[in-house]
C-alpha cells in the first residue's frame, strides 16, 4: 500500500514543521506548499482571493498529489477545500465561481481514497506569523471548523495529533505501525 500522508489544519498548527519532520522520517518526498507557489506568482490569498486563485490552488494541489506514488503534505485537497470554501462563502457569487464549482466535483470523488492516512493538528499554540496568513485567531478558527467538517461530511478516516513536534511524530509511529 502507498503511503500518501495529508497533515490538515487550520494556519499556525505546525503542519509544515511536522511534515518536514514525517517525510525525513519515512523518506518520502514533502510535497510543495501550492499557496506560497501561488503568492510568488503574485496572487493573493484567504480574504482577498478570487474563484481564479482558488482553483489555481487546487489545480496545482491536485497535480501535486497525482504527480508521485507516496508523500507527504502539509497541505492537502482537504485544506484547499476548506480555504476556498471560506473565501467563497464571503464575497458574491460570479460566473467565475463555476470554475470553482467543477474542482469540488473532481475533489469530491477522491477525497475518501486519495490519502492513506489523515492527521489532523487542532489549534493549540498561538499564531506564528509567517508573511502569509493573517493574525485573526477567529479566521484561524474558522478553517479549523471548515476542516472538520470536510472530514466528517465525507466521511475521511483521520487521526487527531496533539502536543510538541516529537509527542505528534510519536502518534505518528504509533498508528504507521
Amino acid at each position: 500500500m502507498h503511503r500518501r500522508i495529508a497533515i490538515v489544519g487550520s494556519f499556525s498548527t505546525g503542519k509544515t514543521t511536522l511534515a518536514e519532520v514525517v517525510a525525513r522520517h519515512l523518506e518520502l518526498p514533502l510535497l510543495p506548499e501550492t499557496a506560497r507557489q501561488v503568492i510568488e506568482l503574485g496572487f493573493k490569498l484567504d480574504k482577498g482571493a478570487t474563484p481564479e486563485t482558488e482553483t489555481l490552488i487546487f489545480l496545482k494541489q491536485y497535480n501535486n498529489e497525482l504527480s508521485t506514488d507516496e508523500f507527504v503534505g502539509d497541505r492537502s485537497l482537504i485544506d484547499v477545500m476548506a480555504y476556498a470554501g471560506w473565501v467563497l462563502d464571503n464575497q458574491p457569487r460570479s460566473k467565475e465561481t463555476a470554475l470553482w464549482d467543477e474542482c469540488v466535483k473532481l475533489a469530491e470523488r477522491r477525497l475518501r481514497s486519495n490519502y492513506s492516512h489523515v492527521f489532523y493538528l487542532p489549534i493549540e499554540f498561538p499564531i506564528v506569523l509567517d508573511g502569509l496568513r493573517p493574525d485573526d485567531p477567529e479566521f484561524q478558527a474558522e478553517i479549523d471548523d471548515r476542516l472538520l467538517r470536510i472530514l466528517r461530511s465525507h466521511d475521511i478516516d483521520y487521526i487527531t495529533l496533539k502536543g510538541s513536534v516529537e509527542e505528534r511524530m510519536e502518534q505518528i509511529s504509533q498508528h504507521l505501525k
